[in-house]
């Protein structure tokens, strides 16, 4: 269609008033309407296929560089941009589990122009990029500065695992902990206990842990499965741009946004335990305006571990089965005989007698976004309700609708060659009616000694005892209260000097616990200050990074060069250098030595804890054991058997020699070798005075600790006194090790990858090994992994993964848990068709084929063989088609 000339008459003297309206009504159609004015617009329309099959690539996106325009594949592999001004474009299809193909084509008014896409299925290693390496710049994960692992969109979609993560398990180096149906744990590089914070979590950047607690939030966190992007792991130090623990690496949680993944998403899933798993996500986005809300519903049995809980003052409070075990402390350890006589009397219990051993998640979340050529800004909030298992040094904890909440604004963008970033993020947790299995425990035990201590109560059988219980009581007697808050912040200028990168950031975090695990015990309302509760116990984070990354020779020499400076409430201040060299010995190989310090600061809990009346404390005063009970005033007798400092900060420096290198696009190898060298590294929580042999007493008062006292020093409830299990540091220590990973492409639809891991502790100063205090690493010393992809071999879309993990016997060491971890071998074994034209994919998995039935970790639940059947649904864009 040509362009029109529109001839306006301009009005006599004698012009009517409609004649006047009719002209304004006009001239404010030219302004609502420029291409009537300045000409007509173009059209772009074309397909979005699969390169090897033709199929049509529904619900890919398709956009124009630079610009506010994109839209999506219809059912019928077509795409239509409309109203677009006349110039030369970049236009780029994305399709997930796809390389993304651009294209260039030149618009003139009033014309209609084609472009038709084939996409080839992404070769994962050679193409992927990532984010977390430099915190927030994009670059091949191959070019990294860092060890960093990946799981992307389809491996998480596609992991036989009951939780998404399952796919981080495949991962080189990579401690994987499954916990229940529906949480799960990630740790490196050794020195595991059951209450992992050496390992920062992250999602899309922000602080994701549990304000009171400490942990990680991974499956329990608002955001559903599938808004999950990809899971990127920085294995070993960090600290130097991301901060206090970052200890032994970063896990960053990146979710997808309405501009990319625009469309409807349904996903049910079907298993044993009685699992049902539905995930709705709908995101769509108008010119620059884009949104989403994601919900999940999840329900299932609970896997049983065979765990234990008693109570039997003064001397087993709170332990479990593994006494039976020779690696418990020979003061401690008991026969099965003994076991069986406390099941008698009602002082111990099943975890299947205390817990209802379901698991579920309730999530709602959701975003707002606003984009332009050189702004990115969205806000983004979301809750869930969580029900399984989360681990504990002291038992299991059951959150039972424990409840997280955030609120996050976030933004990015560039001017000319400054680039910047910010968020600040509310995270808050509510309890709910959550409980410990060993505090559940003890008040069954306490209600069958009140009821032992009434007339005939002596003759009482453990089933009558079950029947006579107040329960109502017990459940609120163990409730376990957590309102804490968290407030984290961040803001980052990047500049480029002329191809020297500058990236320097300020941080700044607040923690606001309030728990009735915690010394400001909401439940304990205390006036005598020398009991150290119910005081502020808030902790602030600030920190300010700084860091320097150029290429020389060719950028064939990548030198990166950072430094971090942190303050914290409790501490002085900690100081993080990083230095990284990497040079390409030829294209795709990559050779890196890099040098890191990071600090891990004791959390709230490792300084706060409060326990069994006191009998399990933090350390943040410190405490001398004695062999010398106290006297009648609780003042210490006997003499000196240790002395445990309050806690410091746990330092590392850790040196790397890394090869990452690509051959023939077929074969990639990616090997790191390292030493760290650890001082002050904090310990589980342990024992260290009995109340019977030994007592502690609490450093700032020179009193007993294990029993709670009043302003005179009389017991103001039922204690321990002089039994205290808490936190301290080690000396020295040095761990080596390397991680082995090889992949190999026999085709473009054949991919095998492996892995081998080894680590060991080589050196360790334990001051307290006379006390019968270990020093283990807690992991096997080697790992063994490997998974083989098929995708269109029996007819184009089908796809099959069969996975395998070995874990080698070791022996496990932490707070109340003691005893061997058997060999474990897991296989697991997916199945499934993309069916690409429709948007439909429906995949079966087995999870552990075998039924190898030793658990993860001492404690947790033995994921027996699990089965589930999974259909979605994608469609693309409703507004955008």
């Amino acid at each position: 269609m040509k362009n029109k000339t529109l001839l306006v008459s301009l009005p006599s003297k004698n012009t009517t008033t409609m004649q006047a309206r009719l002209l304004l009504t006009l001239f404010a159609c030219l302004l609502l309407f420029p291409p009537l004015l300045f000409g007509q617009t173009a059209k772009l329309t074309g397909t979005v296929k699969d390169a090897a099959t033709g199929e049509a690539l529904v619900g890919a996106s398709v956009s124009i560089q630079g610009t506010r325009f994109g839209t999506s594949v219809k059912a019928n592999g077509t795409f239509e941009l409309t109203g677009l001004p006349e110039g030369t474009y970049k236009v780029t299809a994305r399709y997930i589990g796809y390389q993304p193909q651009t294209l260039e084509v030149t618009l003139s008014a009033g014309s209609t122009a084609q472009l038709n896409f084939a996409l080839r299925e992404s070769v994962r290693i050679i193409d992927e990029v990532v984010v977390t390496a430099s915190k927030g710049r994009t670059e091949k994960k191959l070019d990294a500065p860092v060890t960093i692992e990946t799981a992307d969109i389809q491996a998480m979609r596609q992991s036989a695992s009951p939780s998404p993560l399952g796919a981080v398990a495949k991962l080189k180096g990579i401690d994987f902990v499954e916990r229940g149906i529906n949480t799960v744990d990630i740790t490196s590089r050794g020195l595991n206990t059951q209450f992992n914070t050496r390992m920062l979590t992250l999602i899309d950047g922000r602080l994701a842990t549990l304000p009171g607690l400490g942990l990680p939030q991974f499956m329990l966190a608002p955001n559903p499965a599938s808004d999950l992007a990809a899971v990127e792991i920085v294995v070993g130090p960090a600290a130097a741009l991301y901060g206090p623990n970052a200890h032994a690496g970063v896990v960053n949680m990146l979710t997808k946004n309405p501009f990319d993944y625009a469309g409807a998403d349904l996903s049910v899933r079907g298993g044993t335990q009685s699992l049902y798993d539905i995930n709705l996500r709908y995101a769509d986005y108008a010119g620059n305006f884009g949104w989403k809300i994601t919900g999940q519903w999840m329900d299932a049995n609970q896997f049983e571990s065979g765990n234990i809980f008693m109570f039997v003052p003064p001397t087993y409070i709170g332990q479990n089965q593994t006494l039976l075990n020779p690696e418990t402390p020979t003061p401690l350890r008991i026969s099965r005989a003994t076991l069986d006589n406390f099941f008698n009397l009602g002082y111990a219990y099943r975890e299947t007698e205390v817990s209802a051993m379901r698991a579920g998640l309730r999530k709602l979340d959701g975003g707002l976004y606003y984009r332009t050529d050189n702004v990115n800004l969205r806000f983004m909030a979301g809750f869930s309700s969580s029900t399984g298992f989360v681990g504990s040094n002291f038992g299991v904890l059951e959150a039972n609708d424990y409840q997280i909440q955030y609120q996050s604004l976030q933004g990015n963008g560039s001017f000319d060659k400054l680039g910047w970033f910010f968020q600040i993020t509310r995270t808050a947790n509510d309890a709910g009616k959550s409980f410990q299995l060993h505090d559940r425990a003890e008040w069954f035990a306490r209600e069958a000694i009140r009821l032992r201590s009434q007339p005939g109560g002596a003759t009482l059988t453990r089933e009558q005892l079950l029947s006579q219980v107040r329960r109502d009581f017990i459940d609120s007697a163990s409730s376990t209260i957590d309102q804490s808050q968290l407030w984290d912040s961040e803001l980052q200028l990047r500049y480029d000097f002329g191809g020297l990168e500058v990236v320097g950031g300020f941080q700044y975090r607040f923690y606001n616990p309030k728990a009735s695990y915690l010394s400001n015990n909401p439940n304990i309302v205390l006036t005598n200050v020398s009991n150290f509760l119910a005081i502020d116990i808030t902790a602030t984070e600030i920190g300010g990074y700084l860091q320097l990354d150029q290429r020389f020779f060719d950028n064939k020499l990548r030198v990166t060069l950072a430094a971090r400076l942190d303050d914290h409430t409790y501490y002085d201040p900690q100081f993080s250098p990083k230095v990284s060299l990497g040079y390409e010995l030829v294209e795709n190989q990559n050779l890196r030595a890099s040098f890191n310090r990071a600090f891990k600061v004791p959390v709230i809990l490792e300084n706060h804890l409060f326990l069994f009346n006191g009998a399990a404390r933090g350390n943040v005063g410190g405490y001398t054991v004695r062999d010398g009970a106290p006297d009648a005033q609780g003042n210490p007798t006997g003499n000196i058997v240790a002395v445990y400092d309050p806690l410091r900060p746990e330092e590392v420096n850790t040196f790397e020699l890394g090869y990452k290198g690509l051959f023939e696009r077929k074969l990639f190898l990616d090997a790191v070798v390292y030493y760290s060298r650890y001082t002050n590294f904090i310990s589980p929580a342990f024992q260290i005075s009995d109340g019977v042999r030994t007592f502690a007493y609490d450093n700032r008062t020179n009193r007993r600790v294990g029993v709670l006292e009043d302003a005179q020093g009389r017991p103001l409830f039922p204690g321990i006194a002089g039994q205290l299990t808490t936190y301290f540091n080690y000396g020295a220590a040095t761990i080596v090790g390397f991680d082995l990973g090889v992949s190999y492409y026999f085709s473009d639809d054949i991919l095998f990858e492996g892995s081998i891991s080894y680590i060991t502790l080589t050196s360790a100063e334990n001051p307290f090994e006379a006390q019968g205090i270990p020093l283990l690493l807690n992991v096997p010393n080697w790992k063994f992994k490997g998974t083989l992809t098929l995708r269109n071999q029996l007819i184009a879309g089908t796809y099959a993964i069969l996975h395998a993990r070995h874990i080698p016997s070791y022996t496990f060491r932490a707070g109340r848990w003691n005893g061997v971890l058997n060999d474990r071998t897991v296989v697991d074994l997916t199945i499934g068709y993309e069916w690409k034209d429709a948007g439909v994919t429906i995949q079966g998995s087995i999870n552990n084929i075998f039924d190898n039935q030793t658990p993860d970790v001492l404690g947790s639940p033995i994921m027996r063989r699990f089965f589930s059947v999974q259909a979605s649904y994608v469609i693309g864009s409703l507004l955008n088609r």
